[in-house]
């Protein structure tokens, strides 16, 4: 029994292995073009033979058909450079189809495609296309190998694709009509050229505000934007149509060396953008040597170029990862701009990580996702920038309030007794000199010192705040104002031509103090004193100005019905005409 058993199971065996290599053997169908699929990439099963070398003719391919394995489209070939990949593709037009085709491989970065079909002599017709030739050199110039399919008739054709490229790779093969074929292209290009053009429009502007202002961030922003914009216009293969035309070799190696510097490169600006040290010093420093190393990597590319590209591979995904752990520290530190950097950094980090895998073969090829990259790259540009002016700004603003620290009251905001006195000295010298209308008030809460008493230093100070608030609606934005004491303040008031005029805004600053204060209990309300000197009438001395305006608001009662008073210039008497000269 045992042995019947042994018997059968051998048997199977060798029907499977005869079946197996039969299946495995046979080749795909034929690949229709018909007018209801105008467009479409390969995704079933093709016929590949990777050639150890590059010696064989397409005349020795094609006469051994035996030598192809059926494959998925998107199988990665584990392609070097002394390897040649041969494609084998049969084609039908149905009778409905568009009489002209073209094949495209949107891989900016192959190194070189070659197509063959047959002329109507039987003639094997080539044409190339790849970053190490010259565009001059391409069937049909773009960005990536673009080819025109000659089909003849409705009788099925054979093309054959000859491949090289220094590392491995996955080859979409998309198939489209003339007419569909020239939209797309024209699509690509439109909103390559808004893209590329909006990366421009920031290369410029930062420019425009470097030459404004001077600033060394400015400057960076133009260069890691010119860098992005060179990165974007390399990986969809602007540059090698358009700038690498001499130099082929150059285009090959910056499809490389590009984004890793673009990814360095945003490391040192994010770490300048946001003051990581602040917080976190050894992660800034960290973040600093991640970026340095990251450039310097890219001079591995002079030495072997397949091992620098693993190393690039590996450095981009630290880079980025590095980048993302900033954006997550400027959250904790409660940053403005960690949303803007979560934006520009998230998606880049996700693209990234799916080119990583598809590297590693942990998930299958997507030709598209260099759209997408690009777009998550020059998305990042004018966020970051937007987010460098909210820094720069801040950083502006401190500065600002700390150069008025000296000159400022930190109470009230209004100049101190020093500044104001500074100001009032050149106010001096414009009524002496210019015949300026100018008046000065010192202005006093008189009952500051009862409210301090009464309910306290915190609700004095509120009360002080208020009051210069009231201060305010009396000004003009160009009058300086000035805090003399605890509850005395200084106005220097430009333009004031009359007595009337002044006491005219007093008033209003009087009865607005009468008004109780809003959300205070119990009520309270300020009362106002004012001491003015008109000083195109009576110019005195600016020390002597204050002291004797001072001296008239301590000599008035609390209770006075006069709570605005002039200081009057000093009587002058007549001569008497028994001490005029007598004639001789």
């Amino acid at each position: 029994m045992t042995s019947c058993v042994a018997r059968l199971l051998l048997a199977a065996a060798c029907l499977l292995g005869l079946a197996g290599p039969s299946a495995w053997a046979q080749p795909p169908r034929a690949i229709v073009l018909s007018a209801d699929t105008p467009s479409f990439t390969l995704a079933d099963e093709v016929q590949s033979w990777l050639e150890p070398g590059s010696a064989s003719s397409i005349e020795q391919v094609s006469a051994r058909p035996d030598s192809f394995q059926t494959v998925p489209a998107l199988h990665r070939e584990a392609l070097t450079s002394t390897d040649t990949l041969w494609l084998r593709l049969r084609l039908v037009r149905s009778i409905d189809a568009p009489a002209q085709w073209t094949l495209n491989l949107p891989l900016p970065f192959v190194d070189d495609v070659q197509l063959f079909q047959r002329d109507a002599q039987g003639r094997w017709q080539r044409q190339q296309a790849g970053d190490t030739l010259l565009q001059s050199a391409w069937s049909l110039r773009g960005p990536y190998p673009d080819f025109i399919l000659d089909l003849p008739g409705t009788q099925e054709h054979e093309v054959y694709l000859r491949v090289r490229n220094f590392k491995h790779l996955s080859i979409p093969i998309r198939v489209a009509s003339w007419d569909t074929r020239a939209f797309q292209r024209l699509t690509e290009f439109v909103s390559l050229g808004l893209l590329l053009g909006v990366l421009a429009v920031l290369v410029v502007l930062s420019l425009i505000r470097y030459a404004e202002h001077r600033s060394p961030s400015d400057l960076a922003a133009s260069a890691f934007s010119f860098l992005v914009l060179m990165t974007v216009a390399q990986i969809n293969g602007i540059l090698n149509m358009l700038v690498w035309l001499p130099w082929p070799r150059v285009g090959d190696y910056a499809n490389s060396v590009l984004p890793v510097l673009a990814v360095g490169a945003s490391l040192l600006f994010v770490r300048m953008l946001y003051a990581i040290s602040t917080h976190f010093s050894r992660y800034d420093r960290f973040l600093r040597g991640v970026g340095i190393v990251t450039i310097a990597s890219t001079l591995t590319y002079a030495i072997d170029r397949v091992a620098a590209d693993k190393i690039g591979a590996m450095v981009l995904l630290v880079a980025t990862t590095t980048g993302l752990i900033a954006t997550f520290l400027s959250w904790r530190s409660n940053s403005r701009i960690w949303y803007w950097l979560m934006a520009a950094y998230v998606p880049q980090y996700l693209c990234l990580l799916r080119l990583m895998c598809e590297a590693l073969g942990w998930l299958p090829n997507w030709w598209e996702m260099r759209y997408f990259l690009s777009l998550s790259v020059a998305l990042s540009v004018p966020v970051l920038v937007y987010a460098l002016s909210r820094a720069t700004h801040d950083r502006k603003e401190l500065q600002s309030r700390a150069r008025h620290l000296p000159t400022q009251d930190a109470l009230t905001g209004l100049l101190t007794r020093e500044a104001f006195a500074t100001e009032l000295e050149k106010a001096h010298e414009r009524v002496a000199s210019g015949g300026e209308r100018i008046a000065l008030v010192v202005v006093k809460v008189v009952n500051y010192q009862h409210i301090r008493k009464g309910l306290g230093d915190p609700l004095a100070e509120n009360c002080l705040l208020r009051a210069v608030v009231k201060l305010h609606r009396i000004l003009r934005d160009m009058d300086p104002a000035g805090r003399l004491a605890a509850d005395e303040f200084g106005l220097i008031l430009d333009g004031v031509m009359t007595r009337q005029a002044l006491t005219e805004r007093l008033v209003q600053l009087i009865g607005s103090g009468l008004i109780p204060l809003p959300g205070l209990h119990p009520p309270v309300t300020l009362q106002f004193h004012a001491a003015c000197l008109l000083m195109h009438e009576y110019l005195l001395e600016p020390t002597q100005a204050l002291q004797e305006l001072e001296t008239m608001l301590e000599g008035m009662s609390s209770h006075t019905r006069r709570p605005i008073r002039h200081l009057e210039p000093p009587q002058t008497m007549p001569a008497s005409l028994a001490d005029s000269s007598t004639t001789p």
